[in-house]
């Protein structure tokens, strides 16, 4: 009986770890950003992963990160506009890598849209209460700290969008620096100018 129940609660063992967001557009600002924002800007986005523990399809994910890159025709805060995406997944084996691609189309497929490529990459994340960063050689660099209110927002600032992926903890990030140097979109940006644009912080994923 202790065998069968400890093999469920390890069959029922959520998927967990760290994330970081961060868009083309604020997520905490004032009221004439969010307006023209809404229009013209938020179009991009960068997300990443950092799996801590838990499994998919029998395989386990600890260890293992995967950042995903995204361009939409409009903001990708508001609806579901069509949008292109690309993964990168920094796996231990290919077993594992393939278990992530699998996992993050199951519970965001709907949201990446059509996905270019799929690159097996070596991704830098790390994740700390101050702040957070992520690195793919040659493709993406992402650097967020910890927004500081009511300094990094114009008066009048107020949370507008809650975080692609729901969060337990998270953190509002002021953005430092997002960058995209791959060709996939035919189109890349290197963005330093500070911004209260995306999140931090810790996901849990219950198994199906």
């Amino acid at each position: 009986m202790i065998g069968f129940m400890l093999a469920l609660l390890l069959q029922t063992a959520p998927i967990h770890g760290l994330y970081v967001e961060d868009r083309s557009n604020h997520v905490h600002g004032c009221y004439c950003e969010w307006s023209g924002e809404s229009q013209t800007g938020g179009r991009e986005a960068i997300l990443a992963w950092h799996f801590l523990g838990g499994e998919h399809d029998g395989v386990s994910l600890a260890g293992a990160k995967a950042a995903a890159v995204l361009r939409g025709e409009s903001t990708l805060s508001m609806g579901y506009a069509t949008r292109a995406s690309v993964l990168f997944i920094d796996g231990a084996t290919a077993e594992q890598r393939r278990a992530v691609e699998s996992l993050l189309r199951e519970k965001y497929g709907y949201f990446f849209g059509r996905v270019l490529r799929v690159a097996h990459a070596e991704i830098d994340m790390e994740v700390t209460p101050a702040g957070a960063r992520v690195r793919v050689p040659g493709a993406l660099a992402l650097e967020v700290r910890k927004a500081v209110l009511p300094d990094d927002a114009l008066p009048g600032a107020t949370r507008w969008y809650d975080p692609f992926v729901p969060l337990v903890e998270a953190e509002l990030g002021t953005r430092l620096l997002s960058r995209f140097m791959a060709r996939d979109f035919g189109y890349v940006w290197n963005d330093h100018e500070p911004a209260t644009s995306g999140y931090y912080g810790r996901f849990v994923l219950y198994p199906r």
